[in-house]
């Protein structure tokens, strides 16, 4: 039996920095890499480009309602 937990918003992988809202309109600037969600801040440091896919460039005001990002987690 499966477990589902439904997302409020997505969060930064890397600090936890809320970036979108309930509704997963997107709060922040941010990019998504192939298994990872990254703030601009936290892009910057880390340079995640080097080694990751990228994804999708995300601007503030964005609808992420039905991307992959708002999907529940299911765990097995």
């Amino acid at each position: 039996m499966a477990t589902v937990i439904p997302k409020d918003c997505l969060l930064c992988d890397v600090c936890n920095a809320q970036l979108s809202d309930g509704e997963f309109i997107a709060l922040a600037d941010c990019t998504w890499y192939q298994g990872w969600l990254y703030c601009k801040p936290c892009e910057t440091q880390y340079n995640p480009k080097k080694f990751l896919e990228h994804i999708r460039d995300i601007l503030e005001g964005d609808d992420l309602s039905d991307s992959e990002l708002a999907l529940p987690i299911v765990i097995s």
